[in-house]
């Protein structure tokens, strides 16, 4: 071939080529986008297979969920498999919170990850959490059939706790189980949060 025709092929396969390539970039910020960072805003995901438990005089239901909701309150999200380990995983560290901080100024959001339950143990873990709904009704409580959020959230630690202020901005984050160190930090991150905010 001679070199104008080789000029003449890699022209037209130069389209191509940089469809291709904006192809990869958008792929690539779509990925990155779903990457939960502290300092970086936490991407909304939408629960459909499950979702919100509502109670209801009879029983209860579940409602679509989509999040993070702006609330206007600080937020503390937390993702834990369905398993009797992963229900406990940030248990002492709420129960912390329960006592020790002012609930009305910031909300709760627990997603329980039913993908992660074994088949015979899933109506367990739904009662379970219909439950924890009953007695703490100003927290969210979300059913996730399939695993949306530790797909969409990329969450290879399978669970995380996520502190964000009020306009969704990740201010701390730790991802499975947490160490002392961990549980420590983030509920200073989180008090000194809510000082910052005081209307007082």
């Amino acid at each position: 071939m001679t070199t104008r025709g080789m000029l003449t092929r890699a022209v037209n396969a130069l389209p191509k080529f940089l469809s291709a390539l904006l192809l990869a970039v958008s792929w690539n910020d779509v990925f990155a986008s779903t990457v939960v960072e502290v300092g970086k805003i936490l991407p909304p995901i939408s629960i459909i297979q499950g979702g919100q438990v509502v109670i209801e005089r009879d029983g209860y239901r579940v409602a679509p969920w989509s999040g993070p909701r702006d609330l206007g309150l600080i937020q503390v999200i937390q993702y834990v498999p369905g398993t009797r380990r992963g229900g406990g995983l940030y248990d002492p560290l709420t129960e912390r919170m329960r006592l020790e901080l002012e609930f009305a100024r910031y909300r709760i959001t627990a997603i329980v990850n039913l993908e992660a339950a074994a088949t015979f143990a899933k109506p367990f873990v739904r009662a379970t959490v219909v439950d924890k709904q009953r007695a703490f009704s100003l927290a969210t409580l979300v059913l996730d059939e399939a695993g949306t959020g530790q797909a969409g959230w990329d969450l290879t630690e399978q669970s995380a706790f996520i502190v964000t202020d009020a306009s969704g901005l990740v201010i701390d984050a730790i991802f499975g189980k947490p160490s002392d160190n961990d549980a420590a930090r983030i509920f200073q991150t989180l008090k000194g949060l809510l000082k910052s905010n005081s209307p007082h």
